[in-house]
């Protein structure tokens, strides 16, 4: 699949939000309703899109403190993501070159105790090295109520998902026109419903992709993060600094779009002096991991 930078900006969107403002897209890009719907349509025509996954949101579902946390891995194919930790939200696999100076595999989560998860993930079969993150902190007093109705509501869309396309989702949370589908608009995140407790997530497959890939370099080096960050902009690619793998291998991502774009990278890194480049890793897949969702359902049902 050929993909522009229009097309980007709408997986950005569904990769960070689920759905997207259409507004936002239209407004941008001067095009139309109709045109964003059916871009969507292309990706999972051509099975960029595999399917869909929901995401509970825990904290607003069950109250009290909570931690939605990353877990950064170096992994064999001894590690099965669904026995790692409890509430496993999302698995982002990376192709990697050479072994162990990038993560070959995210983890999103939420967790009441970050050092717990941290112990049982390094206790996990398969699991050679990991890094754990705090992305966000809640403490919510007052959880949303949620009656059997609902519950049943969401455990007919988790029986949907394979079936399900972005043209319904939109209308779910954009338009809804049946009373079933009216409730769970209300039950469901978005920038407009920021009360909502759960998200539909497309499940993506890099490698679909024929001409851009997204590309993190490990880098090592003895050059202050800012120094480094005025040299990655002068490279002329936008590149974003992310975070430091194993205390050594400073992460840096490009989108790029075409081989031509990795070599003039490269190139232009290679020639800065007290800079190394150890390696890279390529975006491969997200996959929403909701099979304990099933069960979880069931138990509230």
């Amino acid at each position: 699949m050929i993909i522009d930078p229009i097309d980007l900006k709408i997986i950005r969107l569904l990769e960070l939000h689920g759905s997207i403002p259409l507004h936002e897209i239209i407004s941008k890009f001067q095009i139309t309703k109709e045109e964003v719907l059916l871009r969507v349509k292309n990706f999972e025509d051509t099975g960029f899109i595999e399917n869909y996954g929901i995401k509970l949101f825990l904290p607003g579902i069950m109250g009290g403190k909570w931690y939605w946390g990353c877990i950064a891995a170096e992994t064999t194919a001894r590690f099965k993501p669904e026995r790692s930790i409890p509430c496993l939200e999302e698995v982002v696999e990376n192709l990697t070159f050479p072994r162990g100076v990038c993560p070959n595999i995210s983890l999103l989560f939420y967790t009441k105790q970050l050092k717990e998860t941290y112990r049982i993930i390094n206790k996990t079969p398969g699991i050679k090295y990991a890094e754990i993150y705090k992305i966000d902190e809640y403490n919510i007093a007052v959880p949303k109520i949620m009656i059997k109705e609902g519950w049943q509501l969401i455990a007919r869309l988790y029986d949907q998902l394979r079936q399900l396309n972005y043209e319904k989702i939109n209308s779910m949370v954009n338009n809804p026109m049946s009373e079933n589908d009216i409730k769970l608009s209300r039950m469901i995140w978005s920038r407009r419903n920021r009360k909502g407790i759960i998200s539909i997530f497309p499940n993506f497959n890099w490698s679909a992709l024929k001409n851009y890939a997204h590309l993190h370099l490990a880098l090592t080096t003895k050059l202050r993060i800012k120094e480094l960050r005025r040299l990655v902009n002068r490279v002329g690619f936008s590149g974003n600094i992310t975070s430091r793998f194993k205390k050594r291998f400073i992460q840096v991502e490009f989108d790029i779009w075409g081989f031509s774009d990795m070599q003039k990278i490269l190139s232009s890194l290679k020639e800065v002096g007290g800079l190394t480049i150890e390696g890279y890793s390529l975006a491969y897949k997200n996959t929403i991991r909701n099979a304990w969702i099933k069960k979880y359902i069931k138990e509230s049902i």
